[in-house]
């Protein structure tokens, strides 16, 4: 038996399912990201659909004590079709890519086992071709599969040149506490990270963004401070108020080396924990807690499509559940 609580506050979504356009332009790229509607190619080109992630790991949670605090930006095109948080008839608890081609993938998702998965693309120089599969499978795989994150890493590490440049997050109930499994494609390297607090970027992990740093600190703070479950409400207001920080962290060396031949202020839009960048930028914030008795909340704030960029609406779904275990 399944305990399974839905709290959902949004009103029916209207998906657009409006196709990105490839731009064609001989007018210097200073001239094209001054007109949004084509902006979407640039974008497209530099590999910037993004997100971030900060994960807290308590090792040995006490009563009232979190296990796992995980917060995620999505960083998208606005254009692009998605269908909000919801659970899929195959179990997955997640928000749904529907964009033509690609529909069906995700950037984070978790099932009842208490398996979570979270895709974080890596930032790209101006002009490298996109080409290669969809990376939204590879949450889905993960978390519908029968392996533990290590296997699943090492089965996708054999076959990543399939992939554009990505890190994937897994993260799995073990003992008391969580394992937390990262593969960072540039690197090649699979790295099996210690409890504690945790930002994953659009970089490898030894040379994190600036906004990671940061965002690191400050995730640490708020833990110290509202990290016990009978403080739960506020620390849900602190990690949305920490994950709408749109000041920038520029000039970041990172950024530029990464993102060679890319347009400055483009550059400086990535390097805010909150994007907002013309017709791209953060358009959903997700929280997931797991108490020390694995009970598990998720809360997803995302913009209400069609999106209005200038004054974009929120919708907030909230979902509880109790995790059963060997459930995957």
């Amino acid at each position: 038996m399944i305990a399974l609580d839905v709290l959902c506050l949004r009103s029916d979504v209207n998906v657009s399912r409006d196709v990105n356009q490839v731009l064609v332009t001989d007018k210097p790229i200073s001239l094209v990201l001054r007109e949004p509607c084509k902006l979407q190619h640039i974008l497209t080109s530099t590999g910037t659909a993004m997100c971030l992630l900060f994960c807290y790991i308590n090792p040995h949670p006490q009563i009232g004590q979190y296990k796992l605090v995980l917060v995620n930006n999505r960083d998208e095109q606005y254009t692009r079709p998605t269908k909000p948080a919801h659970f899929w008839d195959s179990g997955i608890l997640a928000g749904m890519d529907m964009k033509p081609g690609t529909e069906g993938g995700t950037w984070l998702g978790m099932v009842r086992s208490g398996h979570i998965g979270c895709l974080l693309n890596i930032l790209q120089p101006a002009g490298n071709p996109q080409t290669g599969k969809s990376r939204g499978s590879l949450v889905v795989n993960y978390l519908l599969s029968k392996q533990g994150g290590l296997e699943c890493c090492k089965r996708i590490q054999e076959s990543k040149e399939k992939y554009q440049p990505f890190n994937l997050v897994t993260l799995e109930p073990a003992g008391d506490s969580y394992k937390m499994v990262v593969y960072n494609y540039e690197d090649d390297q699979i790295e099996q990270l210690k409890p504690g607090i945790h930002g994953i970027g659009n970089s490898s992990i030894e040379k994190p963004f600036l906004k990671v740093r940061k965002g690191c600190k400050k995730f640490e703070q708020i833990i110290e401070t509202h990290g016990k479950v009978e403080k739960e409400e506020e620390l849900m207001k602190a990690l949305e108020a920490m994950m709408r920080d749109d000041e920038a962290c520029f000039p970041d060396p990172q950024i530029i080396i990464q993102g060679e031949k890319n347009e400055e202020q483009l550059l400086k839009d990535l390097s805010s924990i909150y994007v907002s960048h013309y017709e791209y930028g953060t358009r959903t914030t997700t929280l997931i807690l797991v108490d020390h008795t694995d009970r598990v909340k998720v809360q997803e704030k995302t913009m209400r499509q069609p999106i209005n960029t200038h004054k974009p609406d929120w919708d907030t779904s909230r979902f509880s559940f109790q995790i059963v275990k060997n459930d995957k």
